[in-house]
């Protein structure tokens, strides 16, 4: 599937860069613009299958006009771009698709419009869950992790909190890859994920795009959660 892109950088030979590695790896740039506002005018006469933003940008920055896109136009997915690796957990609080450092390399770019393209295309999961007296349906990507307390096991982002009427091993069963064990009793989101901290006595912690206060990870799972953030390194 060849994707639209509109790229949205205040350097033109960064602009001609991308374009450049976006149609060798067979998608089309429909529109460039040179600031946020820019890009925001353009919004209102197309509707690109994605976006390029750089971060530091005059006037509105790519992670502010991200989470413009996330209130106003969150079926175009946003690929931030930025020479500082400090922005990533700027970036997915805002909720992009992913982040990619500068100096661009088209290998890299060309995971990240895959995942553009797998995001498009895929069915995303739901589960069932009570939240005072109501039963909804919610997708596996808007929460957080699922912890087991008292007989119950609740499900948790920064904005939901409910009851599911599944073990924690039926959890696994029924997400597979999408969820991980962090201890016992509790399973993280994957898609949730977006960093490690290590706090007081060498404890460490699971940090959510979402700012749900981070969950303390058990010594053994931890040795897999940082080979898993180092193999997923830019």
């Amino acid at each position: 599937m060849s994707l639209r892109i509109l790229i949205a950088d205040d350097e033109s030979p960064a602009r001609a860069r991308l374009r450049t590695m976006v149609e060798e790896l067979g998608h089309q740039v429909c529109a460039e613009a040179a600031d946020g506002l820019a890009a925001e005018r353009l919004l209102k006469d197309i509707v690109p299958d994605a976006m390029l933003l750089d971060v530091e940008m005059p006037g509105v920055d790519g992670i502010t006009f991200a989470r413009r896109m996330e209130t106003e136009h969150p079926e175009i997915p946003v690929v931030l771009v930025t020479a500082h690796a400090e922005h990533a957990i700027a970036a997915f609080d805002a909720d992009v698709c992913d982040y990619v450092l500068k100096p661009v390399r088209r290998e890299r770019l060309g995971r990240a419009l895959a995942r553009v393209h797998a995001k498009a295309t895929k069915v995303v999961p739901q589960i069932s869950i009570k939240i005072g007296r109501r039963k909804q349906r919610v997708p596996l990507d808007e929460l957080d992790c699922f912890i087991a307390e008292d007989g119950y096991v609740l499900a948790r982002s920064a904005k939901i909190e409910g009851f599911v009427e599944l073990s924690l091993q039926e959890l696994e069963a029924q997400f597979g890859d999408a969820v991980l064990l962090v201890r016992r009793g509790c399973l993280a989101v994957r898609a949730a994920i977006v960093g490690l901290e290590t706090v007081r006595d060498g404890e460490h912690r699971l940090l959510f795009r979402d700012g749900l206060p981070g969950i303390v990870i058990s010594r053994r799972q931890f040795p897999a959660l940082r080979q898993m953030f180092a193999e997923a390194r830019p």
